[in-house]
């Protein structure tokens, strides 16, 4: 069928339309698929930055938790997960007071006739029992001292039966080595002090008067202090931490350091500092030294053991915390669970006394297989909160540290003796807000390195060893 002209020039318009439509949709396409790459990328973009933002706000979130815990505690319906301890059985004896070993009176207490019926005894028997107790009130001691003088026409000199003291009335021996007990031992402020020498012996103190006594105590024990230090040193290993010590005219820092050896409760503090690494050096560099994570113990030591027991708290308050959405808080209760097994079984292995005896040596599987499991705990995942992959983070870069122990039998594989060593020295800054000059903070760590430690090594009877010394 042939076309007409004028079909055949409609058929060529049209398809000169087309040609013209196809060039313009092609045009669009291009500034379409070009507007599109833009749009993903913004779109990336935004993700990106959408997904930085609510890392860093979960992260803020936690800290903000923390804190919130830290002042005003954890609430009563938060569920706090802990090991569960096994039941110590008890002897009954342990429920009553241990025998006296001194006595010092006996009395008698005789029986002739019933106190019922007023019948004589035919048979009697001795019962025994102990009662402890204490004078009251205390009576003090006030000795009037005559004191003979002459003078010597040869050499021109003044010579005495004793030294006299420029003062009239002074304080004894004995009250002088108690201000430093209630101060040290039993964490009284000075107006404590004085209130409770006021009112057990009625014997007045001022505030100024105990500051000497500490003050002059310190100075003699000075020797003692350096043979502290020695002797934390030298052990097998030696625990560092560090806390807050206030200081109202501080000149080098707020701050208190602590030092404990491995195979005794010889301790040693350092107050009025700050947190930089030169207080270490201060304290004196162990042979092996025990802390935690912080800046200041990186390379401060021939060889570090890392704590244990800071990364199991941190994941710890990550698995308690209510920050964190299901998926992120199983994988954090999955890393704490892995991670406490493996922390426990360590544990177990060496041993979690004060003083371990020293280790045969693992063996070579279990080495492997210890640190096999660290690795695999602390392999990152991608549904790790930016608090849980920040700590494994640092676990896989000091992965060495946290294994030191395996080269040194007796070595412990947490720092909570430091931390209980500190915790007295908390409980007195409480009480008495730290030290008014650094004068009188180097005074409270010189008495609370020597008396502490003694009380620590020996509990029964300290108190007899710390009032022989200086003397």
């Amino acid at each position: 069928m042939l076309l007409s002209e004028n079909e055949v020039n409609k058929r060529l318009i049209r398809l000169r339309n087309l040609e013209n439509l196809h060039l313009k949709a092609r045009e669009r396409i291009i500034w379409l698929e070009k507007e599109n790459e833009k749009l993903r990328k913004r779109i990336k973009e935004l993700e990106d930055r959408n997904k930085d933002q609510n890392s860093k706000i979960e992260a803020l979130s936690f800290q903000f938790e923390q804190i919130k815990n830290k002042l005003f505690g954890k609430k009563p319906e938060v569920l706090r997960i802990i090991q569960k301890k096994e039941k110590k059985i008890r002897d009954i004896f342990s429920y009553q007071r241990p025998i006296p070993k001194q006595i010092t009176k006996v009395e008698n207490h005789p029986v002739e006739n019933c106190v019922h019926c007023s019948q004589k005894f035919q048979r009697k028997s001795i019962r025994i029992f102990f009662e402890e107790d204490i004078p009251l009130p205390i009576q003090k001691i006030v000795v009037r001292h005559e004191v003979e003088v002459g003078y010597c026409n040869s050499c021109k000199r003044q010579s005495s039966g004793i030294s006299i003291p420029s003062k009239k009335s002074v304080l004894g021996e004995n009250i002088r080595k108690y201000v430093c007990i209630l101060s040290i031992a039993n964490r009284m402020s000075h107006n404590q002090i004085k209130e409770n020498i006021k009112d057990i012996f009625d014997m007045d103190i001022s505030i100024g008067e105990i500051g000497n006594i500490l003050q002059t105590e310190t100075d003699n024990l000075r020797p003692e202090y350096q043979g502290l230090k020695e002797s934390v040193l030298n052990q097998t290993g030696t625990h560092y931490d560090e806390t807050g010590w206030k200081v109202q005219k501080e000149n080098l820092g707020k701050f208190a350091w602590v030092a404990t050896g491995t195979e005794n409760f010889d301790t040693v503090f350092d107050l009025g500092k700050s947190r930089g690494k030169g207080n270490i050096e201060n304290i004196g560099v162990g042979k092996v030294g025990i802390s935690d994570d912080y800046g200041a113990y990186k390379n401060a030591f021939p060889e570090h053991q890392l704590c244990w027991a800071h990364p199991q708290r941190k994941l710890r308050d990550m698995a308690e915390s209510g920050e964190f959405g299901k998926r992120e808080k199983k994988q954090i209760l999955k890393t704490y669970q892995n991670f406490s097994n493996l922390y426990q079984d360590i544990r177990k292995k060496i041993g979690n006394e004060i003083s371990p005896l020293p280790s045969s040596g693992f063996s070579p599987y279990l080495k492997t297989r210890f640190q096999n499991l660290f690795s695999q705990i602390s392999e990152s995942h991608s549904l790790d909160p930016t608090p849980l992959s920040k700590l494994k983070t640092s676990l896989r870069k000091n992965k060495q540290k946290y294994f030191t122990f395996l080269k040194h039998p007796g070595i412990p594989i947490d720092n909570n003796k430091a931390e209980r060593a500190l915790r007295h020295l908390v409980i007195k800054r409480k009480i008495s807000f730290g030290s008014k000059t650094q004068r009188g903070a180097e005074t409270t760590g010189i008495l609370a390195s020597i008396i502490m430690s003694l009380k620590w090594n020996n509990p029964n009877n300290w108190f007899q060893k710390y009032l022989k010394l200086g003397t």
